[in-house]
């Protein structure tokens, strides 16, 4: 009897990197990943009562499959990720959610366009950096939907025109209702890659609506002298990048990340804010008239690996929001808040980390920022707060 050869079922793809083999009876390479984080942390300072949570826990998998294709028209990819959530490691008791499943990325991708839900292509810093693991920073970190399309015109330059869903660009904090989207949002951006690192610049217009509702939820009345206006009004955000390679450190590099906002503060990073509210417009003056919410963000990173072993991160980050003549009383509103978060990862074997990490967080506003910022309504308040923990990771 004669043993039969060993079938190769599985064959190995090179085109796109170490993990790809190809489909079996196909032309499209795919490669599957996973990551597992648990993270164990600590809140410290701020202001706290019996329904926080002084320590919290979460256990998070992460599951992509990314599929790609050479085609005589370029690369077409396409690109899915679901993560786990055991018990999400919030601070506030009332917000947890406990096995939750979600959509971290689903995409196509095919030459230079991008389709589906992805990444804002506003954001630089987060999307290829972002080396926190609890500590917050101020950038644009939003995964929308969208459609975009970049142009490669060689030396390294590009520039992408991406077309976004402005309900996922929204900034609801404060003030309980937004009309209806009429127009999406318009993301440009121009970036040089080199060997040295990237410079990116990037714009936005986001439109922002008032709803046909009071501030309190009842219908609006249009007899009433301080019923809301119904207004369409626009704002925009406009950003710089700008990265250097640090050779000397494995991965070495620093990053830096500013942006100005008016009336549109989520590409600011306004969704991270750790202790204060954010909102896209107000009524000026006794709801005379919609005026947009103004701010300014910047977040730098230093990271790297000295050692196969070990690596850092360094994250300072700022952000300042105001609202000038607000609410019935005509007051300017101001709130501030700047993170800086420290990391140090040791990789036990390939594959599976350990990092510590410690974030201090200052949190400043003069006036009131809706009835869910601090609870003593002073006029003025500073609240300052440390979050610290482990995560241990493990991916292949």
């Amino acid at each position: 009897m004669t043993k039969g050869e060993a079938v190769e079922y599985v064959k190995v793809c090179t085109a796109f990197g170490p993990g790809f083999f190809y489909i079996p009876g196909s032309d499209t390479c795919l490669r599957i990943g996973s990551e597992f984080r648990i993270d164990y942390r600590v809140y410290g300072g701020g202001k706290f009562n019996r329904d926080d949570n002084r320590t919290a826990f979460n256990a998070q998998a992460r599951v992509w499959f990314d599929a790609r294709t050479e085609t005589e028209y370029g690369l077409l990819r396409s690109y899915f990720q679901i993560n786990a959530d055991s018990n999400t490691a919030t601070r506030v008791n009332g917000t947890e959610q406990r096995n939750r499943f979600t959509i971290d990325k689903a995409f196509i991708q095919f030459g230079g366009l991008t389709a589906g839900y992805a990444h804002s292509f506003f954001g630089f810093y987060d999307n290829d950096y972002g080396n926190t693991i609890f500590g917050p920073y101020y950038a644009q970190s939003n995964t929308v939907n969208l459609i975009a399309y970049t142009a490669q015109f060689g030396g390294g330059f590009s520039a992408t025109l991406s077309v976004e869903d402005g309900r996922d660009h929204r900034q609801n904090d404060v003030f309980a209702y937004q009309g209806g989207q009429q127009v999406p949002d318009v993301v440009g951006v121009l970036r040089l890659d080199q060997e040295w690192g990237t410079v990116a610049l990037q714009a936005a217009a986001h439109q922002f609506r008032s709803a046909s509702r009071y501030d309190n939820g009842t219908p609006d009345d249009p007899t009433d002298d301080v019923a809301l206006r119904h207004q369409n009004k626009w704002g925009y955000a406009i950003g710089g990048d700008v990265l250097i390679k640090i050779p000397q450190l494995q991965d070495g590099h620093l990053v830096i990340e500013g942006q100005y906002a008016d009336g549109a503060l989520d590409y600011l990073g306004a969704d991270n804010l750790y202790a204060l509210r954010s909102q896209d417009f107000y009524y000026r003056n006794g709801f005379s008239r919609l005026e947009a919410g103004k701010g300014w963000s910047v977040t730098a990173e230093l990271g790297g690996n000295f050692t196969p072993q070990w690596g850092f991160n360094i994250v300072p980050s700022y952000i300042d929001t105001r609202y000038d003549g607000a609410g019935s009383n005509g007051q300017d509103l101001k709130a501030k808040e700047y993170a800086i978060t420290g990391n140090l990862t040791y990789m036990i074997v390939k594959g599976l980390s350990v990092t510590g990490e410690v974030s201090y967080i200052r949190s400043e506003f003069d006036r009131e920022l809706g009835n869910e910022t601090f609870a003593d309504n002073r006029p003025k308040e500073k609240l300052n707060s440390v979050v610290g923990g482990i995560r241990i990771k493990r991916m292949f």
